[in-house]
Formats: C-alpha cells, sequence, structure tokens
C-alpha cells in the first residue's frame, strides 16, 4: 500500500516525466542516440566493411553500405565515407554516391564537406563533387565546391569547375571564380586557367582576358551599374595567339594528339581552294571545310572558287604542322599515331603489320615532350614520314593514350568506324566504355575531329566520345 501511494503521489511522477523529457531532448538533439545500431555493433560493421572491399566482393560491400544507411546514423556514414567511396567499384561508388546524396542532415552534410575540404583521396572528392553538385541549392555544398577550386589536384579542380558551369549560379560563384584566376594568372597558362576563364565567359556571358577586368565587370554588376557589352572577342588582350587544331583551339599545356593512320586515310577528298590573297597574306592555298557535329556544313563552295583533291593525311599532316608550331614554348606535347598498331614520336617507328591481330607489339609509351624548338623540328620529321595502312583500332589507340600519365587533353582523329585487322567491326560502345573507365577519375577533355565521309556510325561515335569527355566534336567535309 504504501509503495502504490509513493508511485500515485506527485513528486516521483514529476520526477519521472522530467526524465522522459531529458530523454528526448537528447535523442533530437543528438544524431545517431536513437537510431538502429547495425547486428554487432559498428566496431564489426567496420571490419566487415572493410573486408568486403579489401576481397573485392563488391555485393557483399553493396549490401553493407545498404545496412549503414538505413541505421541513419552520422557513424554509418562515416564509415561509407572512409571506405565505399575509394574507387574501388563503379556500382559501389555509384550506390554510395545515391545513398549521401539523398541526405538532409545537416550532421551528415557535414561530414561529407569535411571529406571534400580536408581528405586526402582524390578519387573520393571527385565523387563527392557530384553530390555537392546535387546539394547545389545548399549554400555549405557550394562554398565546399567553391574551395575545391584551390586543390592541388588538378582532376580535382576540372571536376569541380564543370559541376560550378552547370549550376550555371552566377551570384554565388563569381567571386570566388575571378579570385582563383588572379592567383593562377601569375603562372604559365594551363588547363585550369583556361577552364576558369570558359566557366566564366559561360556564367556571365561576357569576355574578359585578366582577372582585374573581371573584378571591374562584377563589381559594376553588384553595384547596380549596366555592364558595357563588347562582342566577344573585341578589345581583348591576348598574351599569344593560341593555336588551334581544326578549329579547336588548345587551351591546355599537356596536350596529346592521337592520329588515324589507317589505310583509309589515303582516300583523296575535295578540298575547296582559298582565292588568292594580297601580298600581306601569303601562303594560304586552302581551307577546311568545317561541318557542325549534326552533319550540316559550316559554308558552301563560293562560286567561280577552285577545288582540288587532296588525301586526307595530306591534310591531317599540313594542320598538325601547323598546330605545332603554334604551341608555346611552356606547352607539353605528345603525338601517338595509330592502325592496328601503335606509334609515338619520339620512340622507334611501330613493327610490320602482323596477319593476327592478337600478336600486337607496341613500341614505349614515353613521356610529353616540351614544345622547344628543337622538339618541334623533330617532330615535323616524325610527322612528315606518317604513311596510311592497316585497321583502325580506335579502342587501342583510346586506351594507350590515357597511358601518359600528364596529359590533361586529347585530340582524336579518325576517319572510320573501328575496325581491327581482319576488318571485323569494333562495337563503338567498347571505345566509349575504355573512355569511361579509363577516364573516370583522369577528367582528361577529349576533343574529337572525323572526315563525315566515313559514314554515320563513326560520326556518332565522335559526338558521344567527345560528350562524354567535356569536348567538342567537328567533322571534316
Amino acid at each position: 500500500m504504501r509503495i502504490s501511494r509513493a508511485i500515485q503521489s506527485p513528486a516521483p511522477r514529476l520526477a519521472a516525466a522530467c526524465l522522459l523529457a531529458l530523454f528526448l531532448a537528447q535523442a533530437f538533439f543528438s544524431p545517431g542516440l536513437c537510431s538502429e545500431e547495425p547486428k554487432g555493433g559498428w566496431k564489426s560493421a567496420e571490419s566487415s566493411l572493410k573486408k568486403a572491399i579489401l576481397g573485392k566482393d563488391f555485393v557483399t560491400a553493396q549490401r553493407l553500405v545498404t545496412e549503414l544507411a538505413a541505421t541513419d546514423d552520422v557513424r554509418g556514414y562515416k564509415l561509407i565515407l572512409k571506405y565505399a567511396l575509394g574507387g574501388h567499384s563503379y556500382d559501389l561508388d555509384r550506390l554510395g554516391g545515391r545513398t549521401i546524396a539523398a541526405v538532409e542532415s545537416s550532421n551528415i552534410r557535414r561530414e561529407v564537406f569535411d571529406a571534400v575540404n580536408k581528405g586526402r583521396n582524390v578519387k573520393t572528392k571527385i565523387i563527392l563533387l557530384a553530390v555537392l553538385k546535387r546539394w547545389g541549392d545548399d549554400p555549405l555544398a557550394m562554398k565546399a565546391l567553391h574551395g575545391a577550386l584551390r586543390s592541388s589536384r588538378k582532376e580535382v579542380v576540372f571536376t569541380a569547375l564543370r559541376w560550378i558551369r552547370e549550376l550555371n549560379s552566377m551570384e554565388l560563384s563569381m567571386d570566388p571564380l575571378i579570385d582563383e584566376l588572379a592567383r593562377r594568372e601569375r603562372k604559365p597558362r594551363d588547363r585550369v586557367y583556361f577552364d576558369l576563364q570558359r566557366t566564366l565567359e559561360k556564367l556571365s556571358d561576357q569576355n574578359f582576358e585578366v582577372s582585374a577586368d573581371w573584378r571591374n565587370y562584377w563589381k559594376g554588376r553588384k553595384g547596380g551599374k549596366k555592364p558595357v557589352v563588347k562582342p566577344r572577342g573585341e578589345s581583348r588582350t591576348v598574351l599569344y595567339k593560341r593555336p588551334s587544331f581544326f578549329s579547336v583551339t588548345v587551351d591546355t599545356d599537356r596536350v596529346l594528339f592521337i592520329i588515324d593512320v589507317s589505310g583509309s586515310m589515303k582516300i583523296p577528298d575535295t578540298v575547296i581552294q582559298k582565292p588568292r590573297r594580297p601580298p600581306e597574306e601569303p601562303g594560304a592555298k586552302g581551307r577546311t571545310v568545317v561541318v557542325n557535329p549534326d552533319g550540316a556544313t559550316g559554308s558552301e563552295k563560293p562560286s567561280g572558287v577552285k577545288s582540288k583533291q587532296v588525301p586526307r593525311i595530306t591534310r591531317v599532316k599540313h594542320e598538325l604542322l601547323k598546330t605545332l608550331a603554334g604551341l608555346p614554348s611552356h606547352v607539353r606535347f605528345g603525338i601517338m599515331n595509330f592502325n592496328h598498331q601503335i606509334g609515338f614520336f619520339g620512340s622507334a617507328p611501330p613493327p610490320l603489320p602482323q596477319q593476327d591481330d592478337k600478336i600486337i607489339k607496341h613500341s614505349a609509351t614515353p613521356g610529353l615532350a616540351l614544345a622547344s624548338k628543337a622538339n618541334k623540328e623533330k617532330a615535323y620529321q616524325w610527322v612528315k614520314g606518317l604513311k596510311p595502312s592497316g585497321a583502325t583500332r580506335t579502342d587501342l589507340a583510346v586506351a594507350r593514350g590515357f597511358e601518359i600519365p600528364d596529359i590533361d587533353t586529347i585530340y582524336l582523329l579518325t576517319d572510320g568506324a573501328p575496325r581491327d585487322i581482319r576488318n571485323q567491326k569494333i562495337a563503338p560502345e567498347l571505345v566509349l566504355q575504355v573512355a569511361r573507365i579509363r577516364n573516370r577519375f583522369r577528367k582528361a577533355r577529349i576533343h574529337t575531329i572525323g572526315f563525315s565521309q566515313a559514314g554515320s556510325t563513326m560520326q556518332q561515335l565522335c559526338r558521344d566520345l567527345a560528350r562524354q569527355n567535356d569536348g567538342k566534336c567537328v567533322l571534316l567535309e
């Protein structure tokens, strides 16, 4: 009786209510306190996930990631960030990325921001930058994305800039982009510098050469002043004329040219000759007609203008030599030729063709050469010696190109759909897959140039390969 009366008395009931309120408050303000703990505890979950990944049992790893996410606990997401997003498996990375992108908890998002800002794993950062892009309406996510611009790893910077362009948030991004341009413009021009310029131009639809001009423009824009809009390219200070390869400007200091030298490159095409110019513009004997990726002709033959038949390899040699001549001295370049075999500038000539394409010998893969006068002269002689023969192993060319460690931009020129030495078709998807795997964390830009006469399969491959790798596609008539 005494016990029941004690329970019914106001003081114990008040104490119990206070304890319950304290517990609920802790559960509400302490993420993970009331969440479901994984079977066996956190140490067991960490050990299991680590073991599955080291053992390449990615099916089990995906199941464990799903279970950790189901706990809705910060500790579970820390394990996902630490182990599951390291580039070990494409499917595992995608699952981890999608799982984290769906999170709305500010505490878990803070762990993601810290992983981007302070983490050391480049692959993890690249995956998480895609997550930040999904969180583009979160100012802290944008801040972390802008912070990635200062990374010492250019792959991270390339990724951040691409997502900033796609988010297209002028108000949030202009200041950090201009600050980073000012920091980098004191160094030799590289792809990061030109990508910063490209991003600023994309967001503002303006065109300035130096950060001071960008800053003045943006300061006036924020101050409510109407900017003076100049036509693109007008009154722009150019420190040197940037070379181009078949109309695609060389905006990098680490470039590889991959040139198709298969048998079909012997085929002559009709090239329109330029009319004679006054003496101040000598040396122009012909021009390349560029068509758009949709197949529409960029220009038509003027009446009364002559044309001539020029082999494709001759046109390519002429254009490549002109491009090499314009490379600034700080640029490093490489040239690779391919048919069913591979050859590199700076290496011995490739071996004689084999009857069985399973017995292919490769020349050694060299590094890039500095664009010095001596190296350019050697490259001129090497390019002039290229002779068409054999089949079009585009898949092999793309794979070998990524063996050069320093490149961040590739120009791939081809005139045919992929085929092996027996003239059997190679699925274009195989080429795209090779690039997707090799370039997943490299983030090299691939521009494609193709001869439109080669047919729709090659044209579509050029379009897809350029689109997949943030490049431009040009089809030649």
